[in-house]
């Protein structure tokens, strides 16, 4: 069977990951919630589950920025991170946003990812696996392609960028308050895949000479 870019189901997608990169499995998942992800029995669960608010005794409190783990001690992670920043004067706003306590604005969100990155190069053994999903926004009227800034500040942590898969949806829940156009849909959500080590491909296009 050939291993493909793109799928509509997000087990393929993931199951296709742990094949080419991870046979035995990840190894941590720092945003663990209830492990759907994990769900279909050919997709193996990771051994060390920690989340911000724990759904069952097997997974740990922790933040996926401030892990409870030595330097150099982890051979894969996957990473499932909010990807939406919204929040009232009272409290954060959807689902996502109460799980994850809120960002109030994108580049808030995009601080927290650049420390996670931060934290999984330390943790990370060299030569280490992650896998981070993650979806473009659009924000007060403005795209923020979410997926640009992970791969560049990726670049600047320590990781090479080895893969990327793409999600695609048939379908999209719209906001009541986003009848009105002015961007493209997002029907996609998008897995990097990225490697710690020295990056492979030279992205610098400046002449240096």
């Amino acid at each position: 069977m050939v291993i493909k870019t793109t799928s509509y189901n997000q087990h393929e997608i993931i199951k296709n990951i742990q094949d080419l990169y991870t046979p035995g499995g990840f190894e941590l998942d720092p945003t663990y919630s209830k492990g759907n992800f994990y769900k279909p029995d050919d997709i193996i669960k990771p051994k060390l589950k920690f989340d911000l608010f724990p759904k069952d005794k097997d997974t740990v409190k922790a933040r996926a920025e401030h892990l409870p783990l030595k330097d150099n001690s982890i051979s894969s992670i996957m990473f499932d991170p909010p990807f939406v920043a919204g929040h009232t004067k009272s409290k954060p706003t959807g689902i996502i946003g109460e799980r994850f306590h809120g960002f109030r604005y994108v580049p808030d969100l995009w601080k927290w990812y650049d420390e996670c990155l931060s934290e999984f190069n330390r943790i990370l053994k060299p030569g280490g696996i992650l896998a981070f999903k993650c979806q473009d926004t659009v924000s007060s009227g403005k795209n923020w392609f979410s997926h640009c800034f992970i791969m560049n500040r990726a670049l600047e942590q320590g990781f090479y960028p080895k893969d990327m898969f793409v999600l695609t949806a048939k379908n999209r829940i719209i906001g009541h308050n986003h009848k009105k156009q002015k961007h493209a849909r997002k029907f996609h959500s998008y897995f990097w895949v990225f490697e710690k080590s020295k990056c492979k491909v030279d992205y610098d296009l400046i002449d240096k000479a």
